[in-house]
């Protein structure tokens, strides 16, 4: 296995162009097929001249979009906050212990992706940077026994979570659609229908006992996948000069900081003062006490674990890592060093998530993803006349294809269930099949896919300082091998 996962990173190497070099590929691609194929009416109505302006348009205000730019900047202080926190003192002694329990390359590899299973199912944000510093931390270790080790298979253990973290406590479509239900749009006669589809609650989907039995699967098969392509005794990477992890070593320490006490003053007394990082902190967590407090209230018979999972979005998790941080740091000055020294990391998303919003933008406008959505139910319709099989089997494994093919080019979970779900659900409402299959074929699908998309890997590359090439051919191998064991899913 280790043989094979080695020919799938050669590949990835020769042929995957950079991160940024894809998403300006990706944006080429749909505009083009945006303008040859267009699949609003509005759109191929238009001279190919004032349809060409039309798209630039509408890609340009995409790009800008104000909910995506919020969305990219959160992904930035969740990045920046989880540097400061994971260098926290207790905390940096709480990943040496977990890494030390890494005795060779591949238990390395192995418990960074069970930390990153669990990690991401409980919030993707979360268990992405904390599987990225562990895999930092577990290299050097390992570095320091003289203990060889593949790092670019350790990154993909890292990442292996987003494989997981659409079934999790921060699933984009199973919290909308507990949230906010489902509006759908269809045409009937010369008129537009409208018809909802209530809340489903996540009892009947995240934790639903089909998904809780998916997603243990995948706590057990994702380490022992990575772990079989694990070079038994370890091997330097080759594209690593022998002094890079030496380098890393030094990255770990704080380097900017003076064994030399700072001049007595009034300002450096406050700088250094733990009063104030404790009680912004306290005022984080009051805050998150309140608004759980709400969620808990707002609903009778809710409990506090559960309105707790309610609660947790991207603005609960950089709001708690912001917190620890402070707190656990004990001065200001020591906290902003820790945050700064992640600086670098977020430079991926500033520049390529703007590019995605656009690629999103093309795909919903030009009715790009509705078309390959309904291209594929009309598909699972006629292969299950043809094969003499029933749609209830045929039209689940269609969703989970076409999450995953449009995952490719919107892979935001959100973005995708704005653009997808309707289309998807209302098909099932039709069929009069199931809307909970239908909901998590989607989010399968969408997680399935991340794992040749590296538009989620941006912010653990600029932890790593590992290129995506280096590691996205085994998270190739990993989808692979576990198409069947979503397409089983769905289907029983």
């Amino acid at each position: 296995m280790h043989r094979l996962g080695a020919f799938f990173t050669k590949l990835s190497q020769r042929y995957l162009p950079d991160p940024l070099a894809l998403a300006c590929l990706l944006t080429l691609f749909v505009f083009t097929l945006s303008l040859c194929l267009p699949q609003s009416k509005t759109l191929a109505d238009e001279s190919i001249v004032s349809r060409t302006a039309v798209l630039g348009g509408m890609w340009l205000d995409a790009v800008w979009n104000k909910g995506f730019l919020t969305f990219a900047l959160q992904m930035c202080v969740v990045l920046l906050t989880g540097f400061g926190l994971a260098r926290a003192p207790v905390c940096k002694w709480g990943l040496r212990r977990i890494a030390s329990l890494a005795r060779n390359n591949r238990s390395a590899v192995m418990l960074v992706a069970i930390v990153s299973c669990v990690g991401c199912w409980i919030n993707w944000g979360f268990g992405l940077i904390l599987a990225g510093v562990l895999a930092t931390e577990v290299r050097a270790q390992l570095q320091r026994r003289g203990v060889s080790v593949q790092y670019a298979l350790i990154v993909a253990a890292a990442y292996a979570g987003m494989m997981v973290w659409h079934g999790g406590l921060s699933g984009s479509a199973p919290l909308k659609i507990a949230s906010e239900g489902l509006t759908i749009q269809s045409t009937q006669g010369d008129g537009q229908v409208t018809s909802e589809i209530p809340k489903i609650t996540i009892n009947r989907t995240t934790l639903s006992r089909s998904n809780l039995l998916l997603t243990a699967g995948l706590f057990l098969a994702v380490p022992l996948i990575l772990g079989l392509m694990a070079h038994p005794t370890g091997t330097r990477d080759p594209n690593l000069s022998p002094s890079h992890g030496a380098e890393a070593l030094e990255e770990t320490a704080d380097a900017s900081e003076s064994n030399d006490p700072p001049p007595r003053t009034l300002a450096n007394w406050v700088n250094q003062s733990p009063v104030l990082p404790l009680l912004i902190g306290g005022l984080i967590f009051l805050g998150l006490c309140r608004h759980v407090d709400e969620v808990r209230t707002a609903e009778v018979g809710v409990g506090w674990l559960t309105a707790i999972a309610r609660s947790v979005n991207l603005n609960f998790v950089n709001s708690v890592f912001l917190g620890l941080g402070l707190i656990l740091h004990g001065n200001l000055m020591s906290y902003f060093r820790a945050v700064a020294s992640g600086g670098a990391a977020i430079v991926g998303i500033v520049i390529q998530f703007p590019l995605y919003s656009g690629i999103q933008g093309l795909m919903s406008g030009a009715g790009l993803a509705a078309a390959i959505s309904g291209g594929c139910v009309e598909a699972s319709q006629s292969v299950a006349d043809l094969l003499h099989l029933s749609v209830e089997t045929t039209f689940p494994l269609a969703t989970l294809a076409s999450a995953g093919v449009v995952n490719f080019f919107v892979p935001s979970g959100g973005g995708q269930w704005i653009v997808q779900g309707p289309i998807m659900c209302g098909a099932a409402q039709e069929l009069h099949l199931s809307i909970e299959r239908t909901v998590m074929a989607i989010a399968y699908g969408d997680q399935l896919t991340n794992m040749v998309q590296p538009f989620w890997a941006i912010p653990l590359m600029g932890m790593t300082k590992v290129n995506a090439k280096e590691f996205m051919g085994y998270c190739a191998l990993l989808m692979l091998t576990a198409i069947p064991i979503f397409a089983l899913a769905v289907v029983l």
